[in-house]
């Protein structure tokens, strides 16, 4: 099951970035974004700052979710007292 998930995965962000690179470099070649844009390498661009963009967002959301289970873990061990793990190593 775990490969066909990461299988899956893999083909799919192949065709999402194939198809955006393609669609970005058909504008730019065509010169709707001007003269400095019309090249082979604007589509690899554009899908490579998405990319980053996305990676930003998720360490934001894993971020956030970090710092809630730190809460909660804080509240969890305050309410019982200081206790061995409350020891700096």
């Amino acid at each position: 099951m775990w490969g066909a998930a990461q299988a899956t995965a893999a083909g799919l962000s192949t065709l999402i970035g194939g198809a955006t690179r393609d669609s970005v470099n058909m504008i730019a070649m065509s010169g709707a974004w001007g003269d400095a844009l019309q090249t082979p390498t604007t589509g690899y661009s554009v899908v490579y700052h998405l990319e980053i963009a996305l990676l930003f967002l998720t360490l934001i959301v894993l971020g956030r979710l970090i710092n809630e289970s730190r809460r909660a873990t804080y509240s969890h061990h305050k309410s019982k007292g200081l206790g061995l793990a409350d020891f700096p190593t």
